[in-house]
């Protein structure tokens, strides 16, 4: 695990992202952040949605592909 510094939360709730993890995770102005978390172990992540998306859809190509590549085969053994 990697600290790259502290942010004190607002009255509104906003926090400033220290510069060296917006640097170290490209992190810019406009993007999206997404908030995960395990409330009972008190820890939360934070994901930009712009990653998070070609994670998602490598994820769904992989997955769909594997699909289209089995159906066949799944429909010469029935044949059989």
């Amino acid at each position: 695990m990697t600290v790259f510094g502290t942010a004190p939360v607002s009255s509104r709730g906003q926090i400033v992202i220290p510069s060296k993890l917006r640097k170290a995770q490209n992190i810019q102005p406009g993007d999206t952040l997404i908030f995960t978390g395990n409330p009972e172990a008190g820890y939360f992540n934070v994901l930009n949605a712009s990653s998070f998306k070609g994670f998602t859809d490598d994820l769904n190509n992989l997955v769909f592909n594997n699909k289209k590549e089995e159906s066949p085969d799944k429909k010469e053994d029935k044949g059989k």
